[in-house]
Order: structure tokens, then C-alpha cells, then sequence
């Protein structure tokens, strides 16, 4: 980790996105969340880290991605992204129709990993499977979303698929794939907003308590073991709350940090909070499993 540190900080902060993009595509993919370290430790905004963080967790979700490539996953749709809710479907030989509303990084991305149904039912609810395709290709047309006023680094767009040709992965679509990917992409974001505090605190001189506390963050996130275990939800709950007394030690010191920083920050930190709906059941699960043990 320390010589992750050392190298990075002799480095000035991106210039840009594109050079950020560069940088976030040459990682190794075998730690993903090193990876995650070494880029955010560079990082100029909130978007920046963001989509370091949103990378790596699905290169940890699927290792046999093309690293050379921005991947998206593609679930939500009109009418929302639970699985009974998803419309989207896949043949057999896996050519997949549908829409998607709301893709991440989807002008990007060559790499798609859609969430479609296969027309079959178990218990009520939908089959899915997660697809992987290939951008651009047949029967994939993508419209570009305009720029929102929260993190306008990162692009969104709607995908529309017209038997367009995949590669059906193995496992549950949901389970497997769309439900883990919320938990990877928690613990790969944490890591790169705590690798982006870090990173300003100490190139614009704040006081010391914020990058301690940073390490202590980013060292307790290295340590894990991307399981998807109830334990494993209670340690990145703790983490999130260490994480928000950061962020109120780190707004309090903000004199020291030029004053495009201070404002890009103040109108994307809405990020932080987006998942908390999700974040919370998975926590309370993890509670209730904990809590079993004394009955």
C-alpha cells in the first residue's frame, strides 16, 4: 500500500478525463481495489474516482472482461431495475431485445454486461441471465443522455437492442450478477473517494487527522476479501461511517483547496448518498444474522 502511495503522489492530479482514462484502463486487474488506490491517489474530481471505482468493481465481478476495454452493466430499465420489472429478454443462443434507460459510462464502453430474461419463470419471478456484448456491434443503438447537473464527467445512455448478439454468461442474473455487482461497486467506490480525500489533503497541506484516517480507511478496505458474507456487509457499513466523519473533518479544512475543487465537490458529494436504500437492507440482513447468535 505505502509504495502504492509513494509512487502515485510523486504524480501530479489528471489533467483531464482522457488522460484519467488512460491511466484507469493500464491497471492490473489482479487487485482490483489497488488498482482503485493507485488511479484515485491521482484523481482531480469526484467523477474521476467515481468511475475508477465503477471499472474495477466489474473487472472483480467478471475477471475475464477485456481490461483494455470501459465495461458497462446495463439493468435498469423504463420501468425500474427490479428483476420482475426487467423486459429485456435472451434467446437460447443468446440474442438479446429490449431496452435499457440509464447505462453508466455507456458511450465509453465496447464492453456491455445486460441483465435480460429468458422467458421462463421460477417461484413467480422472471429467469434472468447476464449477458455479455460487444459495442458497437449489430443491433445495439446507443443515444446519448445529456450532461446532469451532479458528476457531469460521467456520461450516461440508453441502449436499445434488436436481436443483437451475446455471450450468455453462467449463473443467475440478479444473484450473481446484478445484486453483487451493487455490493462491489460499494466497496471499489469507498475506496476511491477515500483515495481521492487523501490524495488532496495532503497535496493541498489539510491538517494531518484526515489523511490518518484515510489510511486507517483504505487499509481496512484492502484487507478484504470481496466476499459477499453478512460479516462482510457490517465491516463496510462501519467503513461508510468512518468514511462520513472524513468527509466532515475534510469540508471543514476546505480554505486550503482551490476554489473549482470546493465547488465541483459540494455539487457532486449527492453521490455519496444515492445507494444508501440498498446499502441499508443489506446492513440490516447482516444485523439481524449477528443478532441471531444470542438467541
Amino acid at each position: 500500500m505505502y509504495r502504492i502511495i509513494d509512487a502515485q503522489l510523486k504524480q501530479p492530479q489528471f489533467a483531464s478525463f482522457t488522460e484519467f482514462a488512460q491511466a484507469a484502463l493500464s491497471q492490473d486487474k489482479k487487485n482490483s481495489l489497488q488498482a482503485v488506490l493507485s488511479v484515485s491517489l491521482r484523481a482531480s474530481s469526484i467523477g474521476q474516482a467515481f468511475a475508477v471505482g465503477y471499472r474495477c468493481a466489474l473487472q472483480a465481478l467478471l475477471p475475464e472482461l477485456n481490461s483494455s476495454q470501459w465495461v458497462a452493466m446495463c439493468v435498469t430499465e423504463p420501468q425500474g431495475n427490479h428483476p420482475k420489472q426487467i423486459q429485456t429478454q435472451v434467446t437460447p443462443d443468446g440474442l438479446v431485445s429490449g431496452q435499457k434507460s440509464f447505462v453508466t459510462m455507456a458511450e465509453l464502453s465496447q464492453q456491455l454486461i445486460v441483465i435480460a430474461k429468458t422467458g421462463e419463470a421460477q417461484g413467480g419471478r422472471p429467469v434472468l441471465k447476464a449477458v455479455l456484448l460487444q459495442q458497437p456491434s449489430t443491433g445495439i443503438t446507443l443515444q446519448i443522455m445529456n450532461a446532469m447537473n451532479l458528476v457531469p464527467d460521467i456520461g450516461h445512455g440508453q441502449i436499445a437492442l434488436e436481436n443483437a448478439q451475446g455471450i450468455i454468461l453462467p449463473g443467475d442474473g440478479h444473484n450473481d450478477y446484478s445484486k453483487r455487482f451493487r455490493y462491489l461497486e460499494d466497496i471499489h467506490v469507498l475506496m476511491a473517494f477515500a483515495g481521492l480525500i487523501f490524495n488532496v489533503s495532503v497535496r493541498h497541506k489539510m491538517p494531518s487527522n484526515i489523511s490518518e484516517k484515510c489510511l486507517l480507511l483504505i487499509s481496512s478496505l484492502l484487507a478484504q476479501k470481496l466476499l459477499d458474507e453478512p460479516w462482510q456487509h457490517l465491516h463496510i457499513a462501519a467503513a461508510f461511517g468512518m468514511f462520513e466523519k472524513i468527509v466532515g473533518d475534510f469540508e471543514a479544512s476546505f480554505d486550503s483547496v482551490p476554489e473549482s475543487f470546493k465547488s465541483n465537490w459540494l455539487r457532486d458529494k449527492k453521490l455519496f448518498s444515492i445507494a444508501n436504500k440498498a446499502k441499508l437492507a443489506r446492513t440490516e440482513r447482516a444485523r439481524s444474522w449477528l443478532q441471531g447468535y444470542s438467541n
